[in-house]
């Protein structure tokens, strides 16, 4: 397992803790000519940093949930990796800054770590490596530490802000969630089989934290069936009630576009394989 920051960390498998609506980028002037403070400056570029990361990530996210087939998946999947492991390298990349960023830079880096020690535990526990108890604590644990550490950043950048009487740039309220936004929009989402606030989190581009404020839960337990509410920037495609096989459609590429698992599918249609064929028509839903 990686340890917390300071020691060696190869790479990292992240949500998206952080994500959100963007601002105009402001700068700030001084009594003796028009400069931006080098305050402004040192969070510019420490939020411009970390909003690659996530932003790369989304992009990660959006390819494996377009995957066509498992092996395209696993191509994808290594590649994301192989992102974290140089992404993350470079822990001492503010030490020189002031000690509030600093500070601010410690309570992500260590939430992603922590993250990147979940997959680690994902991987385990999806090739029978990891019992379903020990997965749940570990869950369990990295949430709990995840939102400590969301809370500690977002506290720690508002006394930035008003000490240092800067503006938070179009990366950095990116970084916090769109906490500035007067309203949320959301969508309903109904749990299946699997999931969990992290995944779903991801799912939607939000945090483990903003789904438990929006559904006032007080644990991270889910049961399937339960109805949850997402926040959303964009209302999501809806699902079709069926779907018309087509030259080159596999039950995995097609269980994408159904937003179910393969055994699912099969299950819903009454197949006894995974052979299809074109101008088949499957149901996606009872």
């Amino acid at each position: 397992m990686i340890s917390k920051k300071g020691l060696a960390a190869s790479f990292l498998a992240t949500s998206l803790l952080f994500s959100g609506v963007g601002a105009v980028l402001s700068e700030i002037t001084t009594a003796s000519a028009a400069q931006v403070s080098p305050y402004q400056t040192e969070l510019n570029t420490f939020a411009a940093h970390y909003a690659k990361i996530f932003r790369t990530v989304e992009g990660y996210t959006k390819q494996l949930d377009g995957a066509k087939s498992e092996s395209q998946a696993i191509k994808i999947h290594d590649q994301y990796m192989t992102y974290f492991s140089s992404a993350l390298d470079d822990d001492a990349k503010f030490a020189k800054y002031n000690a509030e960023i600093q500070n601010l830079d410690e309570f992500i880096y260590n939430s992603l770590v922590e993250m990147y020690n979940f997959e680690i535990d994902t991987i385990d526990y999806m090739n029978g490596d990891l019992s379903k108890a020990d997965y749940d604590k570990s869950y369990n644990s990295m949430t709990k530490f995840v939102d400590s550490q969301d809370a500690l950043f977002k506290k720690a950048a508002a006394s930035y802000k008003a000490k240092y009487k800067i503006t938070f740039s179009n990366d950095m309220l990116y970084l916090l969630d769109g906490e500035q936004q007067d309203t949320i929009r959301t969508v309903t989402y109904t749990v299946k089989k699997g999931d969990n606030l992290y995944r779903i989190a991801i799912k939607y581009k939000t945090s483990v934290d903003a789904l438990k404020k929006l559904n006032h839960l007080k644990s991270s337990s889910l049961k399937i069936g339960q109805k949850l509410k997402v926040p959303v920037t964009s209302n999501p495609a809806a699902t079709p009630a069926s779907y018309k096989v087509k030259k080159g459609d596999t039950l995995y590429s097609i269980s994408k576009t159904a937003r179910l698992s393969v055994a699912e599918l099969k299950k819903l249609n009454n197949l006894k394989s995974d052979s299809i064929y074109v101008g088949q028509v499957l149901k996606f839903k009872k």
